[in-house]
């Protein structure tokens, strides 16, 4: 094309080309001036698709009079070819300007505020750019930016009333056609989903990524790797690829990049409105970077971190068992670190499928820092991704990623929690090479059905007989598997106390695998709590139980579980001593403050001393933070009924046997209540569903 003429324009030279064509430098020798022609190819100019797009961009660019987005003047036809006419940039692309280590943080922001900026004008306009990319930005010698080639824009077009008008007009893109360049689209883009302006916002972090750090933010080496990146992958910390990023900047572009729609920025006004400010806290030297922001180990101060759950990134998303139990592992491992405080697991998993944001968690857990993970399964290999960051401002402090064998998955626990252990400056008790995560086997499958076991568990109810046939099955591969025994201990007493199974059938191989359990085992808190729990409930051995409470309580002050039972079986239920019990259940409560069923344990034992206001809100507490919870359910409502509230106590408490099968505690707590308050009439019916369920 270089020298040949259309219409009035000669064409000069050849300044780049695009999915939707050659882009020429040419001379109008009617105005005098240079300009830009973008010439349709011959191919798409007769396909009624491509022309449509051609025009649809047209139309789009022209409607954006903005600074930062360049300026078409005419779509014209010579010669039979199709070309619109633009202004000229001279510069570089934003591909050939950014460094290997990133741009200058000074240029990092102009151009970011320019991009955000012309994305805002085109949103107001209802365009989707839908291919934002360095390619298709100009920095002009003089410093301007401009954003170019909107060929695959969209825009919600209102249907036209002119008379006659076809109202019906096909979509010019549907849904399952994937448009873009692969390394910047969104996820909703590689899934061929419904878009909407979202998904620019999150091609611009991963430009903005690029431009902090010279690096793209997710990788591959074929193209359905690389889609497979940005669909399941959390980049690198921005921080970890360049150390002098101010902490701001890593946030905002850690928000564009959220796979989530409700998680990302929503709109290119607010990404503009952060950068301006993040640029004013940077020029008054207010912006921190993470020399200055990494917290410091004090003399005499703790440093506190929540596990939250690992999210479960696997192709066929039913490994949630696996991952909790990769993240339980690392909790456990850290918790007796000495400087260390660990949120308790069940506050910390609270937040399982949620999107509140870290400052929250850390003020709802009292933490100062979290670790995130996801993990990825596929067949014997297993991908963990992991990152800390501080609560306080964001900041991630330390991410990494770990690609092995699943058979060496404690070895990976291992290191992780040694890493975190050194980020934080946490002294290792028994030196660094011992191990911080304990192997309870070495048979990986039984190590699986070991915590898809423990995960039904406790779930209580009717997922007991599930999981105590998996945790058969991990004893049966590996016969001195501790924690396994453990367990089967647990759910047999959890099965005869709920009534799933007569005492005379659970007692003996409670007994049995709570007493093997604590052979393999001395030192676990978890064996010693089974064989309490058996012998409390099947034998009435008060002396003993006592004994072997307090002795996993010795061993680790930090099991809740243990100190919960402790709380209500024993001391309250068992031996009446009912201030106690209150109090062992409120310490068990503070470790672990958004606990549904540490505050259910905690109402149960305010209500048996009879302290009923205060049973009634921490019951009406543990239902609303979990309101599947059976045993919520039943502490609030038998709290009600003992205080003579019995229309309350009805709902709440048919609503628990509903929701359990009509399970017998739910039954029982109602019919007292009924009796308690003399209407025998309501109360006997229930009595005789008891006693004619217990013949069965």
């Amino acid at each position: 094309m270089i020298g040949k003429t259309l219409g009035p324009y000669q064409i000069l030279d050849k300044l780049g080309e695009g999915g939707m064509g050659e882009v020429y430098r040419a001379h109008d020798s009617r105005l005098g001036r240079d300009v830009a022609l973008k010439i349709l190819p011959e191919a798409m100019a007769t396909d009624p698709a491509g022309l449509a797009r051609f025009e649809r961009e047209a139309r789009a660019v022209a409607a954006l009079n903005h600074p930062h987005i360049v300026t078409i003047y005419t779509t014209e036809e010579a010669e039979g070819t199709r070309f619109m006419t633009m202004e000229v940039v001279e510069g570089r692309t934003l591909d050939q300007l950014i460094p290997s280590g990133g741009l200058p943080m000074v240029q990092f922001f102009d151009i970011a505020m320019a991009l955000a900026d012309a994305l805002q004008a085109a949103h107001q306009k209802h365009i989707t750019h839908r291919d934002l990319k360095p390619s298709n930005v100009m920095v002009a010698d003089d410093g301007r930016v401009k954003v170019l080639d909107f060929g695959l824009a969209s825009a919600a077009e209102q249907p036209r009333a002119d008379a006659g008008a076809d109202v019906t007009k096909p979509a010019l893109t549907r849904a399952g056609t994937l448009l873009g360049t692969i390394p910047y689209m969104s996820p909703e883009q590689i899934e061929a989903k419904p878009i909407d302006h979202r998904s620019d916002l999150f091609s611009l972090g991963v430009v903005l990524y690029e431009m902090a750090s010279g690096e793209r933010p997710f990788g591959g080496d074929s193209s359905p790797a690389l889609m497979s990146s940005i669909l399941r992958d959390h980049p690198m910390a921005l921080a970890v690829r360049r150390p002098d990023v101010p902490d701001g900047v890593a946030r905002l572009v850690a928000r564009c990049l959220q796979k989530p729609l409700r998680d990302r920025m929503q709109s290119a006004q607010d990404v503009l409105v952060e950068i301006k400010a993040l640029r004013r806290a940077w020029e008054s030297g207010t912006l921190t970077t993470p020399q200055k922001a990494e917290p410091r180990q004090e003399p005499g101060r703790t440093t506190s971190i929540a596990v939250l759950p690992f999210r479960d990134m696997s192709a066929d998303k039913d490994h949630d068992w696996f991952c909790d139990g990769i993240a339980e592992e690392i909790l456990n491992a850290l918790a007796p670190l000495k400087g260390l405080r660990v949120a308790a697991r069940t506050s910390a998993f609270s937040f399982k499928g949620k999107s509140d944001d870290l400052r929250a968690i850390g003020e709802k857990l009292n933490v100062t820092t979290v670790l995130e993970g996801s993990v990825r399964r596929a067949g014997d290999r297993v991908r963990i991704t992991v990152q800390l960051s501080s609560v306080a401002d964001g900041f991630q402090l330390w991410s990494e990623r770990y690609d092995r064998e699943l058979k060496d998955i404690f070895d990976v626990q291992d290191e992780i929690a040694k890493a975190i252990a050194a980020k934080l400056a946490v002294t290792l008790g028994s030196g660094e090479h011992e191990r911080l995560v304990a192997q309870g086997t070495a048979n990986i499958e039984a190590y699986q059905l070991y915590l898809r076991g423990r995960a039904l568990l406790l779930r209580r109810g009717a997922s007991v007989p599930s999981a105590l046939d998996l945790l058969r099955q991990a004893v049966a591969l590996d016969p001195d598997y501790s924690l396994a025994w453990a367990g089967i201990a647990e759910a047999y007493t959890v099965l005869a106390y709920f009534g799933f199974v007569r005492g005379s059938e659970s007692k003996a191989p409670a007994i049995a695998a709570a007493t093997r359990a604590i052979e393999l085992d001395p030192l676990s808190a978890a064996a010693h709590t089974a064989l309490a729990g058996a012998i409390l409930l099947h034998d009435n051995d008060r002396a003993l139980a006592r004994r072997e409470f307090e002795r996993a309580l010795e061993l680790n002050p930090d099991y809740l579980f243990g100190r919960q039972w402790y709380a209500l079986f024993f001391l309250q239920w068992a031996c009446g001593e009912f201030d106690r019990g209150i109090e062992e259940a409120r310490r068990a409560l503070a470790s672990d403050p958004l606990s549904a069923y540490g505050t259910a344990v905690l109402s149960m034992c305010l209500s048996t001393a009879g302290q009923l206001d205060e049973a009634i809100r921490y019951g009406r507490l543990a239902v609303e933070r979990d309101p599947e919870s059976f045993v919520a359910r039943w502490a609030l409502g038998h709290a009600l009924g003992t205080a003579g509230r019995l229309d309350e106590a009805r709902e709440v408490l048919e609503g628990a046997a509903a929701m359990s099968g009509r399970h017998p505690m739910a039954i029982s707590s109602l019919a007292f209540a009924f009796g308690q308050a003399g209407q025998r009439e309501a109360a006997e019916p229930l009595f005789r569903e008891l006693v004619e369920r217990s013949t069965r």
